[in-house]
């Protein structure tokens, strides 16, 4: 027993013997380390002073310490998959659980209470928000088959360019080059309108082309895939905006420069009597235009974090993962701004939407999320450790408005 604590201690003080071994790896040498350690507790021997063993025990711990950190450190992989798997396993029961809750709602007697099966209707509805890339039912409109020889004339979907497609399903919410020009008096060079239209291609073969929506695109569906988006808008953000309505000269898109531009949705005083223009994430820009797939409606955040939120809002619509983020705060305000211009109305449900910008007054203040909503008309920033909570005085759920980012 000695022996092997002292071959122990000779390997782990000798890094030469870890690093530079030529017969074993780095890994092996550990886990040779860790089953030497594992079989001293095997060994046949017994010491009868109690004092002796305690003794023993207290020299060994840093050893077994520092080799469970080892092997820590040597097994990320094995780390990443075992919580991914056990994340899947906890969607498909939330999954399971959701389904066999709405089949009994569904199948309820007369007996049961009218408010209870409301309630429970209600929730599910809350929970299956994160599926709203789905055709839940096809409009009478388009009910009857599209005709073959119509197919090839000029009314098809697929006839169109992208940029007509998309613009026919949104509506005056998309709000691509053209729409910009026409809001603020930008123009795009040849290389990105090549650029723009080169992601658009790629976000309608991402969102349009799955199996769930491509038979409604081949069979002319425009009415049922307007009604599948009426949530949604399609946004171009621009990383550069005028510094004021009518001026020639241009600005990085940050919140300053938006509100210098959009001075009407902000409140009416002056930059030094708001307490967050002297912090970074006032004049974070946008540093790459890219085209936002925005969702009108809120994640609830009061149980989950949005990093939490935004993984099942992915994995519910078979998007990866990188693509639906959280917003700036920039992002945010920008996509505020530019759709209630654009629309003349209101498009985000409120709530204390949470951002991914952070910001710390002071060197040792905490550091804190950023956060936008309406109130009395004008946007709102505001900022909190963690997750803001509802409450009657402030009845704004805390929440993220996912968007789904097709960048370069």
């Amino acid at each position: 027993m000695a022996t092997d604590i002292e071959k122990t201690d000779d390997y782990l003080d000798d890094s030469s013997a870890l690093i530079d071994g030529e017969e074993e790896t780095l890994k092996n040498r550990v886990l040779v380390l860790a089953r030497r350690i594992t079989g001293l507790s095997n060994t046949p021997e017994r010491l009868e002073d109690p004092i002796f063993s305690q003794e023993i025990s207290h020299s060994i711990k840093p050893y077994i310490d520092r080799l469970v950190t080892l092997k820590n450190l040597l097994n990320p992989v094995d780390r990443i998959i075992s919580k991914r798997e056990q994340i899947e396993e906890l969607q498909a029961g939330i999954a399971a659980d959701v389904a066999e809750v709405e089949t009994l709602s569904d199948t309820a007697t007369a007996e049961v209470d009218d408010n209870l099966i409301n309630d429970l209707q209600g929730e599910i509805s809350a929970v299956k928000k994160d599926r709203k890339l789905v055709v839940s039912e096809i409009d009478e409109e388009d009910e009857a088959p599209f005709p073959k020889a119509a197919a090839k004339g000029g009314g098809a979907l697929l006839d169109l360019t992208v940029v007509q497609r998309l613009e026919k399903i949104f509506g005056n919410r998309f709000v691509g080059q053209q729409q910009l020009d026409s809001l603020l008096g930008i123009s795009f060079s040849s290389e990105d309108q090549k650029l723009y239209n080169r992601l658009l291609d790629h976000l309608w073969k991402q969102i349009f082309t799955t199996n769930e929506l491509r038979p409604h695109v081949e069979r002319n569906r425009l009415k049922t895939l307007q009604n599948t988006f009426r949530d949604y808008a399609l946004i171009l953000r621009h990383p550069q905006i005028p510094t004021h309505p009518g001026a020639d000269t241009l600005a990085p898109c940050s919140i300053e420069s938006l509100r210098q531009h959009f001075e009407e949705y902000f409140i009416n005083t002056s930059a030094r009597s708001l307490w967050y223009t002297k912090l970074d994430f006032y004049r974070d820009y946008i540093d790459k235009g890219h085209w936002a797939l925005v969702d009108r409606q809120y994640l609830n955040c009061t149980f989950k974090r949005p990093g939490i939120r935004l993984l099942m809002y992915a994995r519910a619509n078979d998007l990866p993962p990188r693509m639906v983020r959280q917003k700036s705060a920039v992002e945010d305000i920008y996509d505020r701004v530019i759709l209630e211009t654009e629309l003349k109305e209101r498009f985000f449900d409120n709530c204390n939407s949470i951002t991914r910008s952070q910001y710390r007054q002071g060197r040792e203040g905490s550091t804190k999320w950023v956060y936008i909503y309406h109130k009395d008309n004008d946007i709102r920033i505001s900022g909190k450790s963690g997750i803001p909570h509802w409450r009657p005085s402030k009845p704004r759920w805390p929440g993220v408005l996912p968007s789904i980012v097709f960048t370069s």
